[in-house]
């Protein structure tokens, strides 16, 4: 009994079908179309612009596994989980998983994984100096989102009140700098990103308030003169390069950093492996990057000239290891 259920679970582990049910939902907005209540088949079809009885058997396999609830063959309502795939849940699940976004470019580098392992690397990256705006812009949109959860907790993690000045490198579009210049008014800070993320984050910097404190400077991060600070982050960036590339950022941080300063690098922890190997596989697939160990990170940190002196882990997202020259 118990090998039968190993294998079930085993083959549920495998199974296309409902990954691909929910992204079709999400990307149909079916959950947004049955917040204010029931519809029919026919209506829900037309509002989602898409074949009606095609769209029933997605609707009832998915209420099949409670995320939609099937009053009828042809009338549905939001089951308990269809929450999650609201435009506006604070998780951005169906952004995720909506397939005119960056998510979708994602779910297809997956699905060359074999090919990936037999070359050692994907035909083309597929991650953020490879995007076109539009998959930029919606990959800008899925990080701010993720980084809004967890950017309190790594402001409280962290004694920023030693610093004067912030340096965000591949900061995205700001959510994590103007959080922490928001808790500390004292600080001034400068966001280094790529131009197709600038007028994003220069609005969101904006409505933040934070204009006379925080600068921006377009560009690629390997080509750019950093400015001097004391305290330079690379939130979730360095395991986008591979160890050549990952030295060098690491050293023009060290160039540009005030005596006494520090480098967080932020990170996923090696000692949870789910997230670990789960963030080390994707960075696989889009090509370039890798996730390393605390022992790995301090390799590349020491050929940088720089030396670990602390370990900051929030109770959720990246751990931050500090360096200093």
């Amino acid at each position: 009994m118990n090998d039968s259920l190993g294998l079930l679970e085993f083959f549920a582990m495998s199974d296309l079908v409902t990954p691909m049910a929910l992204r079709t939902a999400a990307t149909l907005r079916i959950a947004d179309h049955l917040a204010d209540g029931p519809r029919d088949l026919k209506d829900l079809a037309v509002a989602a612009g898409c074949d009606a009885d095609a769209l029933g058997r997605v609707l009832r396999y998915l209420a099949a596994r409670g995320v939609f609830v099937a009053l009828d063959d042809d009338r549905f309502e939001l089951g308990g989980t269809a929450r999650w795939l609201l435009d506006d849940d604070p998780s951005a699940a169906r952004r995720w998983l909506d397939q005119d976004g960056y998510g979708a470019t994602m779910d297809r580098a997956h699905l060359d994984l074999l090919g990936i392992v037999q070359r050692g690397g994907p035909l083309q990256a597929a991650n953020k100096t490879s995007l076109d705006a539009t998959a930029a812009a919606s990959y800008d949109s899925l990080m701010a989102a993720n980084t809004r959860n967890e950017a309190p907790l790594l402001v409280r993690a962290i004694d920023w009140t030693r610093f004067e000045h912030v340096v965000d490198v591949g900061g995205g579009t700001g959510v994590q700098l103007a959080a922490i210049l928001t808790a500390f008014p004292h600080l001034r800070g400068t966001l280094v990103e790529l131009p197709a993320s600038l007028e994003a984050a220069e609005r969101l910097l904006a409505d933040a308030g934070l204009n006379e404190r925080c600068g921006v400077v377009a560009g690629n991060l390997f080509e750019l003169e950093l400015p001097e600070a004391d305290a330079f982050l690379l939130r979730m960036l360095v395991h986008s390069f591979e160890d050549e590339q990952a030295v060098e950022a690491l050293t023009r941080c060290r160039r540009a950093l005030r005596p006494g300063g520090a480098i967080f690098v932020a990170e996923a922890a090696d000692t949870h492996q789910k997230g670990f190997t789960t963030q080390d596989l994707i960075v696989l697939v889009l090509g370039h990057g890798r996730e390393r160990t605390l022992a790995q990170y301090d390799e590349l940190a020491s050929a940088a000239g720089l030396r670990r002196v602390a370990i900051h882990t929030p109770p959720a997202g990246p751990r931050a290891l500090e360096y200093t020259a």
